[in-house]
């Protein structure tokens, strides 16, 4: 079984991770049998890292309970896998202690004179002091310190221990940031050059696999703040620095893709912790296509590195999803209009449809079993997240708004914006409709025969009938 291991750096590779996350809910294909996330960020308590850890925590849970032999069932279809790490989370450490000042994670205070003084001609004073709890704060020349120590972790073992021949890496990191722009090619590099010393059996199978890596060029820009705090001021010529740093040293990759937007959107100069959450934006949906891109393509990749920059269609601040070319029309239209239909009737219609022949049908049946318990709790969060998610997107700058969120109750399926509606011969319409081809699913038996976990076979029930709909009543 192939497996494609994620690396997301700093609150960038979070947030894309996000975007992917979101991406194979909705059924959009990624062609390897597991994705595996590993998120690389000193910012223990960063409010970006919090929610894609708790996105994915639901993700797993929801593909547990499914059963994908059902043709029907293609929603949260990709196996999302956590590695048994001994802190239990997604996160591999960085190699020591970072919830401390920069200066004593050195020990400065031990360094002789001559030490202290050469230490002193690379690191401002304001670098020594930084508090590193909060991440490297657009200091890559400290991140480079920390960074070089993580292939030292037990978490770092165990990624290595679960590696196959045949798997392959994908790193997720900004190029204007301190994290991203240090933590990407150490991490390139210890991967390519896994010391022997540490004895780990998969080293070469790790060190021959092919890896891909998306570096993200500015996107947004940050409001003043503190003297210590991130300059946006400061990311081009951080973007200048990096892109000819590897330009010289990154020979060693096998696909490089590249990112960025011109329109900046400002968003609080907030130096981590909680209260660093950045709004979604289309960047990062973007960049989780990189993802898929790569996976489709690994297995034909040999020789020099492929570099790929990504284009919209129609140059626009407001995107929707015909300004997508084909192949990412092809890719994500269908899927997430299916899903956001999903979300849109839990949202907006499930409660008060339940007295339907399909909730209550049956014993033990949805109303029973479901509606109102733990899972459907679960359900109506991941809702939340993913409506949320296309919410930021569309007020951010520039936006992403493929869908119309606020359609009105005669108009339910006009919510794919700048794409036309179908007519069905039915007296049914609307949320009406919706109703009716959940109670007359074809598939209804086979799917409730297949799906043992009610869970799964209410999320695998709705898809089917989610699909058939948006088949028939949108022009896609």
């Amino acid at each position: 079984m192939s497996k494609l291991y994620v690396f997301a750096i700093g609150g960038t590779g979070s947030r894309v991770l996000k975007a992917l996350t979101m991406l194979m809910a909705s059924g959009v294909n990624v062609p390897v049998d597991k994705i595996v996330p590993i998120i690389i960020d000193p910012d223990a308590a960063g409010g970006n890292k919090t929610d894609t850890v708790n996105i994915m925590d639901l993700y797993r849970k929801f593909h547990g309970n499914i059963d994908y032999n059902d043709p029907n069932a293609t929603f949260f279809q990709t196996s999302l896998e956590k590695l048994n790490f001994p802190s239990g989370d997604y996160v591999l450490p960085l190699g020591g202690q970072t919830n401390q000042k920069f200066n004593n994670y050195m020990m400065f205070s031990s360094f002789s004179e001559e030490n202290q003084a050469l230490v002193n001609m690379l690191f401002s004073d304001e670098n020594l002091n930084s508090d590193m709890t909060v991440g490297f704060t657009g200091n890559p020349n400290i991140g480079s310190v920390v960074l070089n120590q993580f292939a030292q972790s037990p978490q770092f073992t165990t990624f290595a221990n679960d590696f196959n021949e045949g798997d392959n890496i994908f790193i997720i990191s900004s190029i204007f940031g301190g994290t991203g722009a240090s933590g990407f090619p150490l991490l390139l590099k210890n991967l390519r050059h896994i010391d022997p010393n540490l004895h780990i059996p998969s080293a070469q199978a790790i060190m021959d696999s092919k890896i891909g890596a998306i570096s993200v060029l500015p996107y947004f820009g940050l409001t003043p703040g503190k003297k210590t705090d991130p300059d946006s001021d400061t990311f081009m010529a951080k973007t200048k620095s990096a892109l000819a740093y590897y330009d010289n040293n990154l020979n060693n990759i096998d696909a490089l893709y590249y990112i960025g937007d011109p329109a900046h959107q400002s968003y609080e100069n907030v130096a981590g912790g909680a209260n660093q959450k950045n709004k979604a934006h289309f960047i990062e949906l973007a960049s989780a296509l990189a993802v898929i891109d790569f996976a489709k393509n690994a297995s034909s990749l040999e020789g020099n590195t492929i570099y790929k920059e990504y284009g919209i269609k129609n140059d626009t601040r407001g995107i929707t999803l015909t300004d997508l070319e084909g192949v990412d029309y092809l890719a994500i239209a269908r899927p997430m209009a299916e899903f956001t239909l999903f979300c849109q009737y839990i949202q907006n219609k499930l409660e008060s449809s339940d007295d339907q022949k399909w909730i209550i049908q049956g014993e033990p049946n949805y109303k029973q079993k479901f509606l109102g318990n733990m899972d459907y709790n679960d359900l109506q969060l991941f809702v939340d997240y993913y409506l949320s998610w296309l919410e930021e997107m569309k007020n951010n700058d520039r936006s992403f708004e493929p869908f119309n969120l606020n359609v009105p109750n005669d108009n339910v399926f006009g919510f794919v914006k700048n794409v036309d509606t179908k007519k069905v011969l039915s007296t049914k319409s609307n949320w009406d409709l919706v109703n009716d081809r959940l109670n007359n699913s074809v598939d209804k038996g086979k799917v409730s025969r297949a799906q043992s976990k009610t869970l799964g076979r209410f999320v695998a029930h709705m898809n089917a009938a989610m699909s058939k709909l948006v088949n028939e009543k949108i022009k896609l």
